[in-house]
């Protein structure tokens, strides 16, 4: 088994935040809406009042509202369990089975093959339990012997590394 003890901070959180909103929304997800956008603004300059210069409307309306209603839930969902933490220190433990955390919010122990993808930012990396469920390991913390191990069982578990 192996132990660390994990450091939490809010610049950190804030990456890991963004780094899950960016790579949900990502960039071709903006370019879709500039394009939705400039074909409203051409709809509009032409005088067309018909139903499709509603529907660019909605689609971008929409766009927008998801986008900063994924960045809201989750910045707001990742402080709050810092704030029930108490201390914003976690201990994980990996063993060949499980991966646990324990923490002034409570613990956890799930199989690795729980683990679906691992996104690995500068700072910090997203363990991915879900599409829209993750937890932040700190890097600082890590030992590139812990790293190698996490990595190879969640590979052999069947999750992704990117």
């Amino acid at each position: 088994m192996i132990r660390a003890v994990l450091n939490f901070n809010p610049p950190l959180l804030r990456q890991a935040v963004r780094g899950f909103w960016w790579r949900v929304t990502g960039l071709r997800f903006f370019i879709a809406l500039a394009a939705v956008a400039i074909g409203l603004v051409v709809s509009i300059h032409e005088g067309d009042t018909f139903w499709v210069t509603g529907v660019l409307s909605s689609v971008l309306v929409a766009g927008i509202l998801f986008s900063v209603a994924l960045y809201v839930v989750h910045h707001r969902n990742t402080f709050q369990k810092l704030r029930d933490m108490g201390s914003p220190q976690a201990t994980l433990e990996a063993s060949d089975n499980t991966l646990s955390l324990s923490s002034g919010a409570g613990s956890a122990s799930i199989p690795w093959a729980a683990v679906v993808e691992i996104w690995q930012l500068k700072d910090c990396w997203l363990l991915l339990l879900s599409k829209s469920q993750f937890f932040t390991l700190p890097l600082a913390d890590v030992t590139p012997e812990l790293k190698a191990f996490i990595l190879a069982k969640v590979q052999v578990s069947g999750g992704r590394v990117s």
